[in-house]
């Protein structure tokens, strides 16, 4: 979103999300949340090298990550966000419930480009998922009919709506697509948010 500095974008993130309250996308939300750190530049190879770690340290453990195996390695995950110079904590000390996240949950466009990039949804491709998973669901042989369902999500990525399934939003031109906000980068600050539906 267009903005001068942090409170401007607090105050715009709470005009627009309020509007979007009460079920209609969201049931709760939180700046950061589970996503806590994501616009940090250093947080991608954080988690590359905590996963390294993870790794060496539970050679036999499957994909999932305990709580225990975090709280157990918690000093070495915070020696690694170190040796990446990272400030404040790092994302596996965050809680995702802090309303208003962490320093790095609002930053400068400018310095998450290629996080917001890779965030971002083709939703054309987006909408083709959903009307493909809306056929099957019709189908005589489907054990629950959640066509409607998939039918809601097909016309909220065909036209562009802001849902629960958008990763990236930009709020003043309302769209899913951040092409114009990536052209006039210096104007715009990137907000994460984590909803709960």
């Amino acid at each position: 979103m267009k903005a001068s500095d942090k409170d401007e974008v607090l105050e715009k993130t709470q005009a627009f999300m309020v509007q979007h309250g009460d079920g209609d996308v969201w049931d709760w939300y939180v700046i950061g949340g589970r996503w806590s750190g994501t616009l940090n530049p250093k947080t991608k190879e954080f988690f590359e090298k905590a996963d390294a770690h993870f790794k060496k340290m539970y050679p036999d453990k499957s994909e999932f990550l305990s709580t225990k195996m975090v709280q157990e390695q918690a000093d070495a995950l915070e020696l690694i966000w170190e040796s990446l110079e990272g400030v404040g904590s790092n994302p596996y000390a965050r809680s995702s419930y802090d309303d208003f996240g962490k320093d790095d949950d609002i930053v400068p466009l400018s310095t998450c480009i290629d996080v917001v990039k890779d965030w971002t949804k083709d939703l054309n491709e987006e909408a083709e998922k959903y009307w493909d998973k809306m056929l099957e669901a019709k189908k005589p042989e489907s054990e629950h009919d959640m066509s409607a369902y998939y039918a809601n999500r097909y016309a909220e990525a065909k036209y562009d709506e802001f849902c629960f399934e958008s990763n990236v939003y930009d709020i003043e031109n309302e769209t899913n697509n951040p092409s114009q906000a990536l052209e006039e980068v210096e104007e715009y600050f990137a907000v994460m948010i984590d909803m709960h539906n």
